[in-house]
């Protein structure tokens, strides 16, 4: 399967601006064309893209990647695309820190970044950047070449480049970029001039490379927003509404007030917002921000706060399941989201009609690092230090809070301590401006681990009923109808869809006053859970072999169109190589011993395919363990195979996690289970003791390997349970089943 090229021709000149320091180094920034001309669809795409490049006479190079890092690996990819083109030696680059980043507005007024896509999320960062990291590289090196063939009066295309040097063919005589960029930072090259290298031609993409922080990482030095100091700022930590909904109704004042180094009480409204963009309301909680000159000072003056709420929710997360399951199995009438083909004809004509309910409970993000964030609110600009997803949303906020022009706001984003979404949400932002422009003052918020659970925006509960008919072993008609806390499946664009010709998929609208928001892979645990435990119950009730079941299930194999901001087609083959893949690393058909099985799990998302097989074995006291794992990715082209194969076992540590344990509980509208010790959580002596990958180069261009690998690993569990002992598991957390 190759894909033909997605590098299509510029359709206007490229531009270039160079400014030489004191010392002789040169900084280039290359703003490409609009990145709709190069990108099927791309969401809040801007008008160009700037790579920092800085060339030293001595031949060395500074790289940076302007996409924010949270453990993506994107510091140490996007360098390696851009330093490929131009032909640098790998050796002599130095990945510098991420600088403020630069926004413009856009012809409609929207604040946008001046350079390019730095939104980190959706496993788009690679995908949104590749060609234009490409063709920022090979103008580079064109302009690099053009000024060397004027110095030596031979024609340009008798030159090529090699390690940061521009050399005739012959090798004869060659000159280095050191040498040659001051000058070459004025030249103009057209877009025909630009050649992008065939990928035959790679010499540092394809190859690994190591995490560009992760010797500071190792040894602690700050890294992160909860690391960062600021001049004059005071501390701040906030009491906020322990329930749902919950608005203040008193506080003891005078305690706080008189801990030392307590300065300032203020008061935080309960905000109603609708954030997210194409997402449901939410509720930002009411709250008593406490500022001291110490972060310790703070915390003191919270607990004497003696805070009292009124007029609290009750949502309750187990009622709330219950009434799931009784929606789905009633028949009243919900909301359409496919309906393809005579699904109600296919069930009438079937050999055998499987029925059978699927439950995932609220998940918590529970990122490492709690959120923070620096404000510091001025009259005539701000500044913002903070690891957010989406920095550019962070000056619109500000803007919208503070009355300031969202350009004159500094946006220094730090590495962030896990995001999976939770980042790109904007309470812990707004908490800090509207703190700092009140108080007319620098300040840090900081969270607590209780209050970032508390708080969070959950990735949301679901119950989803699956019918699935079988006529002559053959998958006929499929109906998935489900009810959730939040949010609705994206169900045109993930298997069964396109595969199944009889296709209905059915939600209950929301009702819930429990906020939600972007989890790892959205929605698409819970998925993978229901679709991939129901083909291998169909497979058993067929007779079949579930990985045989799966392959025959997928033909023939094609691709797809579809209709998903992430990706534009669905290719069953390229799913059925990943099934084919993962089990042959795991010796599929090999002879288990008695209470061991194997289980397989697949999914497509994000543009890309992953597929994991589990080994687990289960004693006659319904001990769990989870032996071993293999897994296999078509994510295009492997840009750093390092990066993936880390992105393969954190994912499927991640997905296995959730399935196991991941269970967050809501009494009377509070979070019952708000830190480590009461929300369980893997150990490492829980994991596979194996992890085995398999990276498929399928020709493709590259796509995202940060959420596909979760949502397989929690099917892959339950499909390998059965296996083991021939209990089924529809019902997540896993381990209120077993023993760990």
């Amino acid at each position: 399967m190759r894909a033909p090229s997605i590098a299509p021709p510029l359709d206007r000149r490229t531009f270039l601006k160079a400014s030489a320091s004191a010392a002789g180094a040169l900084l280039i920034s290359i703003p490409l064309p609009p990145r709709s001309s190069l990108a099927a669809r791309t969401v809040e795409a801007s008008p160009s893209w700037c790579v920092y490049l800085t060339l030293h006479p001595d031949n060395s190079a500074e790289l940076m990647s302007p996409v924010m890092e949270m453990g993506q690996f994107m510091r140490t990819t996007g360098p390696m695309i851009l330093a490929d083109e131009m032909d640098l030696d790998w050796s002599r680059v130095t990945l510098t820190r991420d600088e403020p980043v630069r926004m413009i507005r856009d012809d409609k007024g929207e604040v946008t970044y001046q350079y390019g896509q730095a939104n980190a999320g959706g496993s788009q960062t690679v995908r949104n950047n590749w060609d234009y990291m490409r063709r920022a590289g090979a103008t580079v090196r064109r302009m690099l070449i053009e000024e060397a063939a004027d110095r030596w009066q031979v024609p340009a295309d008798t030159l090529i480049t090699r390690d940061s040097f521009v050399m005739d063919q012959a090798g004869t005589r060659r000159i280095s970029y050191g040498e040659l960029a001051g000058k070459a930072a004025q030249r103009r090259v057209t877009p025909e001039q630009v050649e992008l290298k065939q990928r035959s031609d790679y010499r540092i993409m394809g190859k690994d490379a190591g995490v560009a922080d992760i010797r500071d990482i190792v040894m602690g030095r700050p890294l992160f927003g909860i690391d960062e100091d600021y001049p004059n700022a005071l501390q701040a930590v906030i009491e906020r509404a322990p329930a749902l909904n919950a608005e203040i109704a008193g506080y003891n004042k005078n305690a706080a007030l008189a801990v030392p180094g307590v300065r300032q009480l203020i008061e935080l409204p309960r905000k109603v917002e609708d954030h997210w963009p194409g997402g449901d309301a939410q509720v930002l909680a009411a709250g008593i921000a406490v500022l001291a000159d110490s972060l310790w000072a703070a915390m003191q003056g919270r607990k004497a706060l003696a805070a009292r709420w009124k007029n609290a929710a009750t949502d309750d997360s187990t009622l709330q399941l219950q009434q799931f399951h009784r929606l789905v199995q009633s028949n009243d009438t919900a909301e359409k989201l496919v309906d393809d083909g005579d699904v109600d004809a296919a069930f009438a004509t079937a050999d055998l009609v499987l029925d059978h309910t699927y439950e995932k409970p609220l998940f918590a993000h529970a990122c490492m690092e709690p959120y923070n964030c620096i404000a510091d609110i001025r009259s005539d600009g701000a500044t913002i230090v903070t690891g957010h997803q989406v920095p550019h949303w962070v000056a619109r906020e500000v803007e919208s809070i503070t009355g300031l022009d969202a350009l004159k706001v500094k946006v220094i984003s730090k590495r962030m301590g896990g995001g999976f979404g939770r980042r790109a949400e904007l309470d812990y932002l707004r908490e800090a401006v509207t703190l700092s422009h009140r108080i007319k003052r620098p300040v840090k918020v900081t969270w607590t681990r209780e209050d970032e659970i508390q708080r969070d925006f959950f990735d949301a509960a679901a119950v989803m009923r699956v019918r699935a008919a079988l006529k002559n072993k053959r998958i006929v008609g499929w109906h998935h109808r489900q009810a959730q806390t939040r949010g609705w499946p994206e169900a045109r664009d993930y298997f069964p869809a396109k595969v199944v010709s009889n296709y209905r998929v059915e939600r209950f609208p929301p009702t819930s006053n429990i906020p939600c928001g972007p989890w790892r892979a959205p929605t698409q645990l819970q998925w993978a859970f229901a679709t991939e435990s129901m083909l291998d119950e169909l497979a058993h009730a067929a007779g079949e072999d579930p990985l045989a079941f799966r392959l025959q299930w997928l033909q023939p194999y094609q691709e797809h169109p579809i209709e998903n901001w992430a990706a534009r087609s669905i290719h069953s083959g390229r799913m059925a190589a990943c099934y084919e893949a993962a089990a042959r690393l795991a010796d599929w058909k090999r002879p288990r011993p008695k209470g061991t099985g194997l289980g397989i799990g697949g999914h497509f998302t994000f543009g890309t395919y992953a597929a994991c097989v589990l080994e687990v074995s289960v004693s006659d006291n319904d001990e769990l363990k989870i032996l071993r794992a293999w897994g296999a990715i078509d994510c295009g082209f492997a840009i750093n195979p390092n990066h993936i194969r880390a992105q393969m076992e954190g994912g499927f540590i991640d997905g296995l996690n959730a399935a196991l344990f991941n269970a967050v509980h809501v009494s009377e509208g509070r979070v019952v289970n708000d830190n480590f010790g009461k929300l369980r959580w893997m150990r490492l002596r829980e994991a596979p003791l194996s992890i085995e990958v398999e990276i498929i180069d399928s020709g493709y261009a590259p796509t995202g390997v940060g959420e596909p690998p979760v949502p397989p690993a929690g099917a892959a569990l339950a499909n390998a349970i059965f296996a083991a002992c021939g209990k089924r598991v529809r019902r997540m957390p896993i381990a209120d089943s077993f023993k760990i």
